[in-house]
């Protein structure tokens, strides 16, 4: 009888740290710019408070992946907890969140590349699109023909994305930090607006993305009770405090003046360059740290791209199995472990985003206000099916478990921070419902198609 095709046990955990640092950190390469534009100089107290929250999220996710180490994440737990339809649906909204960080990865890529290599075609549209279209494409392809070796690579972009952002913050705080210029210019209520600031605080869950992609690999961990949490807590723990020393010294080196930061608009495409370009250095070590920080930049952005993809696809492969999508998305190619079928919906719709998103002059922010409306529901959902089960599963083995406060503190918040979306963000009132409808048409269709009933 042939063996069923299946995910190995591979990571261990400085693999899966490894994983879990680099796909949430690369999050800040093209989330401080967006950000910074509506926060002003507020803009590393709200990614402070982002990252909280998203420490404290975490705890509930740590538990339910430790007790369920399958493939799926929050769709897992809600599926577990509630119903299939609910599960579908957590799982639907997370499809969303992935194929934005890919087309938003990939669209800033030319733009690093150009700055550190004085390529401003690159930067300018069609120039980024067909880049980042191109890239989207290439890493299809690859992860069509040949297995990806997450552990290998995310090991040295880990250490690599450590060493130049910690680079950054030392830098930074020697030459270029102040609180002075981090005060100038801001006055609540004027600069930023309420409106502004209630704008960005939905806006920040970009800068931390990459829990869901982590919770996928549960399947794939070694020890995973004891490996997830340990790896998962201590990569977020070190993200959340370089992301808001790197926004201390962005906001230092651009301060606010006149309600608005170069941050925002000169450098909106690629921060940390810009960063760079305010540090004062001789121009022979400027050039040098400006092509470093733009190709390390384009690297990481291209590593989370690829990482969203496979985490796509593991998503795919865990609702397929329970007929919440078509079967041919949970069939693994016997060589690369990976469905054919998933890996061409989530290389077509990333780059028809990135092409709408051009057509569209670039707007980026309604992309990044449109990822809200799936994260901000996962968290919920993920937060209160793990409480369910405890009542649902008492005896459940929990290698780990996460304290009473984590979920009855999270839940609301995340419930607080998705209506403050839906009233202030555009593409997560309209775009994020149409999203959703689309879902349960096709969650309709194929379980009629599998003779299996809505909830079961």
């Amino acid at each position: 009888m042939a063996r069923k095709l299946g995910f190995e046990r591979a990571l261990d955990a400085p693999a899966l740290f490894s994983v879990a640092y680099s796909e949430i950190a690369s999050s800040l390469y093209f989330a401080l710019g967006i950000i910074a534009g509506y926060a002003l100089g507020l803009t590393p107290v709200v990614l402070l408070g982002a990252g909280l929250f998203f420490l404290l999220v975490s705890l509930s996710y740590a538990e339910g992946t430790a007790a369920i180490p399958e493939t799926g994440g929050a769709a897992t737990f809600v599926r577990r907890a509630f119903n299939d339809l609910l599960g579908f649906l957590t799982g639907w909204v997370l499809f969303l969140d992935y194929l934005i960080v890919i087309a938003l990865s990939t669209l800033f890529v030319p733009h690093y590349l150009g700055a550190a290599l004085g390529l401003e075609g690159l930067r300018d549209s069609p120039g980024d699109v067909i880049l980042a279209v191109t890239a989207i494409a290439v890493i299809a392809i690859v992860r069509l023909v040949r297995r990806s070796q997450l552990h290998n690579a995310g090991l040295v972009v880990a250490g690599l994305d450590l060493a130049t952002q910690l680079l950054l913050v030392v830098l930074g705080l020697a030459l270029v930090f102040s609180p002075d210029a981090l005060t100038r210019g801001t006055d609540i209520g004027v600069a930023p607006t309420w409106d502004d600031l209630a704008f960005a605080l939905p806006l920040a869950m970009l800068a931390f993305t990459g829990l869901e992609t982590v919770a996928n690999l549960a399947e794939e961990t070694r020890e995973p009770g004891r490996t997830l949490p340990r790896s998962l807590f201590s990569a977020i723990g070190l993200v959340v405090l370089i992301t808001a020393l790197i926004a201390l010294v962005g906001m230092s080196a651009f301060p606010v003046e006149d309600g608005r930061t170069a941050l925002a608009e000169e450098w909106l495409f690629a921060p940390l360059v810009g960063i760079v370009s305010a540090l004062g250095l001789p121009s022979g070590m400027e050039d040098v740290l400006r092509v470093y920080i733009g190709l390390t930049g384009a690297l990481v952005l291209l590593a989370a791209a690829t990482t969203s993809m496979s985490g796509f696809t593991r998503l795919a492969h865990s609702l397929s199995r329970h007929d919440q999508l078509p079967r041919s998305f949970g069939r693994l190619n016997r060589r690369t472990l990976v469905s054919p079928h998933a890996i061409l919906a989530v290389a077509g719709v990333s780059i028809a985003l990135v092409i709408a998103t051009g057509i569209a002059g670039d707007d980026v922010a309604f992309l990044a206000s449109l990822y809200s409306f799936g994260i901000l529901l996962a968290f919920a959902a993920a937060q209160v099916a793990v409480l369910r089960l405890r009542v649902q599963e008492p005896d459940l083995p929990r290698p780990f478990r996460a304290p009473l406060f984590a979920p009855v503190l999270g839940i609301p918040i995340a419930i607080f921070v998705w209506v403050i979306a839906m009233v202030t963000h555009p593409g997560a009132r309209y775009a994020g419902p149409a999203w959703l409808a689309a879902g349960i048409v096709l969650y309709f269709v194929v379980r009629r198609r599998a003779h299996r009933g809505l909830l079961s």
